[in-house]
């Protein structure tokens, strides 16, 4: 353990965030550590609702960025680059912190350890497919790992001598800040204690695909700008997204030429499905059932195709199209005189 306990400042982001944030607020303040060493910020990306003032009754501190595109690494460089104690955790809204984790975690910093992660579990894990897949979908191995995600604990010194995350990427920012961090010999851990509660709270396919599609996003834009480097982060995710989505339709084109169509179709669909062979082997290395590999087996034959759209998406962007951002607070026209104050 560092000794004597630290301050740590805990940073949370988040827009339209009423449903959450009072529960994750508190969930800090219920932490195994003295609360005189803590220090809460919330960064709100420009919400529509009550999320603000519900930070503001908690007796927080509170950032407003009041933004039409907000960003994740914009929120967290808000709250980064305002703290002042030696250590930062973060956190997204819609998390729960585990009452033991700040003192878990602690004790795995070395000289060369900049950040610290835990496990990441779903509220609900059962409540529908979707939620069955997320809670499969967070399990990751223990040790030194190429990059943490929205959910860790940082010296805050290293990372804003980095320049703090690149407030640009609608997604992707984590993974590529990590790669920075470990580029300047710093080294990642995550380790087996509990870290924090999420709630996907995903109902809808629609939801299921805009995420896949925001993935893919993000697949391309951190994987192509890290293509020609030693660290080729997310080269391999974008190539097999890539080669993946498009082998059924070239099966397909194929068939059609050679005037065997259904010779085609056969072995679109074989390749569109060969991911369910895998069943045992997932079955294995998450110690889950046969129904819930099945399930996240199939998840991961259908994804890559909205993911691939998003590799679309940030191609046409690279083109010159208009990029692909994410939609906060409609601010005020200041340019018409009427409108004004």
């Amino acid at each position: 353990m560092i000794a004597p306990l630290p301050a740590i400042d805990v940073v949370i982001i988040g827009i339209n965030v009423r449903s959450y944030l009072a529960e994750c607020i508190a969930s800090i303040r219920a932490a195994d550590y003295p609360q005189e060493l803590l220090t809460i910020t919330y960064v709100d990306g420009g919400s529509g609702d009550s999320s603000v003032a519900i930070a503001r009754e908690a007796c927080i501190r509170v950032i407003e960025l009041n933004d039409p595109h907000p960003t994740p690494g914009r929120g967290r460089n808000a709250g980064l680059f305002v703290s002042d104690a030696p250590f930062v955790q973060f956190m997204d809204a819609d998390t729960l912190l585990d009452r033991n984790w700040l003192r878990s975690a602690l004790p795995h910093f070395t000289d060369k350890i900049v950040a610290v992660c835990g496990k990441r579990s779903e509220r609900r894990p059962d409540m529908n497919n979707f939620h069955i897949i997320a809670s499969v979908e967070w399990h990751y191995e223990q040790g030194p790992c190429r990059y943490f995600g929205g959910d860790f604990l940082a010296r805050r010194e290293p990372l804003a001598a980095a320049g703090g995350f690149d407030d640009l990427l609608i997604a992707g920012e984590e993974p590529d800040f990590s790669a920075r961090l470990r580029h300047d010999d710093w080294v990642i851990q995550r380790i087996a204690a509990a870290m924090t509660l999420h709630d996907l709270n995903m109902t809808t396919f629609r939801q299921y695909w805009k995420r896949a599609f925001r993935s893919g996003h993000a697949y391309a834009e951190v994987g192509l700008r890290y293509l020609t480097t030693s660290e080729r982060l997310w080269t391999r995710e974008l190539v097999r997204v890539t080669v993946t989505a498009l082998l059924p339709l070239l099966s397909v084109i194929l068939g059609t030429l050679f005037r065997q169509p259904l010779l085609g179709l056969l072995l679109a669909l074989i390749v569109a499905l060969k991911p369910l062979l895998r069943i045992p082997r997932v079955m294995k290395y998450y110690k889950i059932s046969f129904g819930t590999a099945f399930l996240y087996t199939l998840h991961t034959a259908f994804v890559v195709y909205p993911q691939f759209l998003g590799v679309l998406r940030y191609l046409v962007t690279r083109c010159g199209g208009a990029p692909l951002r994410n939609r906060g607070q409609r601010l005020p026209d200041r340019s018409s005189p009427e409108k004004s104050p």
